[in-house]
Order: C-alpha cells, then structure tokens, then sequence
C-alpha cells in the first residue's frame, strides 16, 4: 500500500515537477532585450519643384530666362514680315550741255584784258565814250546816251531815225535782260578791219551798213562773259556811235 502510495504521488507530482522545471529555464534566462528597430534609410534628394513661372509686372524687364524666347519671336517676326522695299535709284547729275558756239550775232568776249591803248591815241578816247555809253545803259539811263549817239542808228537788225523811238525801244529790252545783274569788265577798241581779223565778221545787219571809204572803230567790251559791239564813225566834231549788237 506503502508503494501504491508513494507511486501516486510520484504520478501526481510528475506533471508539477515538469511544468517547473520548464519554469525554472525560463524564469532563470535574463529577458531578451528588444531588437532595435531599424533606422529608416535617408529619403533620396528631391529636386525642389519649380516654382511656378510668375509673370514679371509691366514696365519690369523679362527675366534672364524668357530673353531667348522673345529672341525667337523677333526671329519668327522678321521672317514673317515683307521685305523692305527696294530703294529707288539715285538720280544722276544731268549730263553736261556744252556750251553753243559762239553765233555770228557778236564776237566772243575777250579772254584776256585788252592791252591799255596808247595815251591820247584815238582808242583811248573811244575805249573812254565806250565805257560812259555802256554805263548809262546799265544803269538803264538810255536818254542820257543820246548825244554821244549818231542818226540814223542801228539797234540790232532795227533801224532808228530819231531818238525818241530809239530811246523807248531800248529801255524796254534793257528791262527784259536784267542789266542790274551785270558787269563791265573791259573794252577793247580796234580798227573795224581789225576787228575783223581777230573776232570775225560782225553779223550782216551791222556790216551792211559799214559806210564805204569812211574810217570805223569797233568797241568790244566784256559784260559778264558776252561781248558786246559799239561801232564808231567820226561824225560832226567828233567821233559818236551809230550801231549796237550784243
């Protein structure tokens, strides 16, 4: 009975004695120390968003940034716009007229100054009355000219048997030649055969009326470049003008 008795109580006290000694490990082992929580991994860099484009006030100049697509857009411009139009050729300077040769209506003015006749010949004095006449008429004084003149007188191809005629005549063709605007330069007096040899005949209309066998002077004198011809014949006590050409 003893053994019956000792028997349960080992069969009783087998699981106690199991479930300690499973106890006794666990309660003896120091308590596991918690796993360290893992350290996350750095967020990869992000590129900072652009921010969003903002548009520049007016009267602010564009950013750096949008030069290039402005420069396009003059580009784009340009090449859409009309060509300019061509220019018009520049006018040419007119071509040179060259100057008419000198007509039969009076001799070319002198080049040169005439040499100074010699003093007190007969040249001398009518180069005198030459310049007081041609003055006179520059100065659109045509009555005053009258007493050095001898009638009949030849104006031009017109033939003048008293003054008065004369006188009207001439002041109106002095008015449409603009006397005021010229010059006397010299006059040079020759011989009318002279005259000839050096300048050519006078026109038809003065040397028809030439008196033969009679002694003639020709006054040449230079207006601004144009000759004009005083012819002179010794009438009365002196020697007085009885035509005119220019």
């Amino acid at each position: 009975m003893r053994r019956w008795s000792l028997a349960l109580l080992l069969s009783l006290a087998a699981p106690a004695l199991a479930q300690e000694a499973q106890e006794a490990p666990a309660a003896a082992a120091p308590a596991a120390e918690p796993a360290p929580a893992p350290v996350p991994a750095p967020a990869a860099e992000q590129a900072p968003a652009p921010a969003a484009e903002q548009v520049p006030p007016a009267g602010e100049p564009a950013p750096a940034a949008e030069k290039p697509v402005r420069r396009r857009a003059r580009q784009e411009a340009a090449a859409g716009a009309p060509a300019p139009a061509a220019q018009a050729p520049a006018p040419q300077a007119p071509a040179p007229v060259p100057a008419p040769a000198p007509t039969a209506q009076a001799p070319a003015a002198p080049a040169a100054p005439a040499p100074a006749p010699e003093p007190g010949s007969i040249q001398e004095g009518l180069r005198d009355e030459a310049r007081y006449l041609l003055s006179y008429l520059l100065t659109g004084d045509v009555r005053s000219t009258v007493p050095m003149l001898a009638f009949p007188f030849q104006l031009e191809e017109r033939r003048f048997d008293a003054p008065e005629t004369l006188v009207v005549t001439w002041v109106k063709e002095l008015r449409n030649k603009r006397t005021d605007l010229v010059t006397l330069y010299d006059i040079e007096v020759l011989p009318y055969a002279e005259m000839e040899k050096k300048y050519g005949k006078p026109p038809a209309r003065l040397g028809a009326i030439v008196p033969r066998g009679t002694e003639v002077y020709a006054a040449v004198a230079n207006l601004s470049g144009r000759a004009a011809v005083i012819l002179y014949r010794q009438a009365g006590d002196g020697w007085r003008a009885f035509a005119y050409t220019d």
